[in-house]
C-alpha cells in the first residue's frame, strides 16, 4: 500500500500496530501536523490498543509538531528524526523518551 497521504499513514498504523510492543504504555500523542491535509490529531495507545481520532488532547503525554510531508517521511523512515528536530521542523515537548518508542510498536518493512 503506498502512503501519500496522512489518512493513508494512520491506516497504516492500525494495521501494523503490533499490541504486545505496547505492553505497559498508556500514553497519549498529540500530533500538530500543518501543511496539505494537516490538522490536529490524537493517537492514544492504552490497554495494548491503538486510537486515533481527530482533535486535541486535555494533557498529552508527547506533543509533535511537524509538517504533514515530514511526518509521513519520518513515520516511513525516510527522514531522521534528530536531523528534523536539529533543523526545527519537528518540535517535540512533553514526554521525549515516550516519542522515541512509538515507532517500536509498528511493525516496519
Amino acid at each position: 500500500m503506498a502512503i501519500e497521504t496522512l489518512q493513508d499513514l494512520f491506516e497504516a498504523y492500525k494495521a501494523n500496530f503490533v499490541p504486545a510492543r505496547a505492553e505497559g504504555i498508556e500514553a497519549t500523542f498529540q500530533l500538530h501536523l500543518s501543511g496539505e491535509g494537516g490538522g490536529d490529531y490524537v493517537l492514544r495507545v492504552q490497554d495494548q490498543e491503538l486510537t486515533i481520532e481527530e482533535g486535541v488532547a486535555e494533557n498529552p503525554t508527547t506533543t509533535l509538531k511537524s509538517s504533514v510531508e515530514d511526518w509521513i517521511n519520518l513515520s516511513l523512515g525516510k527522514a531522521n528524526p534528530m536531523t528534523l528536530m536539529m533543523t526545527g521542523r519537528l518540535k517535540v515537548s512533553g514526554s521525549i523518551p515516550m516519542a522515541t518508542r512509538f515507532q517500536s510498536m509498528f511493525r516496519t518493512g
